[in-house]
């Protein structure tokens, strides 16, 4: 069982939407997970945005019963994080810096993982890939998942499809799944 936090800031648009998108993915791909999210602010028990929860649904999948959560130490006894910024990864760190090998950017550990280089066979693989991580910083800018709280739907739509590229690209190698592109 892989347990995965996705982390974001109110906890009311990008990591609730990667979670029910990276939960969606691992049982696709058999993938035996508990995936949560909470945010970095004091926020909870406020809803989804409208706009996530609407293209969620476009995707065939239930985000309206969702409510954040501020992320407490207990959360962070997972085996992943994903957050959304490196500021995001930073203050999981600050909280547990026992997890900073477990703790990446989406679309950093989906570059890592598609590197030929990379053979995946199990959660300490992806641990040894943010061990060997030169300095402090946790993934590129270029990683990083803007806000789109406040912009349009179409903002949140680029977003989730974002989300759900770099989810899938993770969920497939953790499957092993031979039509993962290298």
């Amino acid at each position: 069982m892989i347990r995965v936090l996705t982390l974001c800031t109110g906890n009311t648009c990008r990591s609730p939407m990667a979670e029910v998108i990276l939960a969606a993915r691992f049982a696709e791909f058999g993938i035996a997970a508990e995936v949560a999210s909470a945010g970095t602010l004091g926020w909870t028990e406020r809803g989804a945005t409208p706009h996530a929860v609407a293209v969620m649904e476009e995707l065939g999948l239930d985000l309206s019963g969702h409510r954040s959560r501020r992320v407490e130490p207990a959360h962070l006894d997972v085996d992943l994080v994903i957050a959304m910024t490196r500021d995001h990864a930073g203050a999981a760190i600050a909280r547990d810096e026992s997890i900073r090998s477990g703790v990446f950017l989406p679309s950093e550990l989906a570059r890592l993982l598609r590197s030929p280089m990379t053979e995946v066979s199990d959660m300490q693989t992806i641990r040894r890939l943010g061990a060997a991580r030169s300095g402090p910083t946790i993934g590129r800018a270029a990683d990083e998942v803007a806000d789109p709280a406040g912009e349009s739907i179409e903002v949140y739509r680029a977003t989730a499809a974002r989300l759900d590229r770099d989810l899938t690209a993770i969920a497939r190698v953790l499957a092993a799944d031979p039509v993962m592109p290298r």
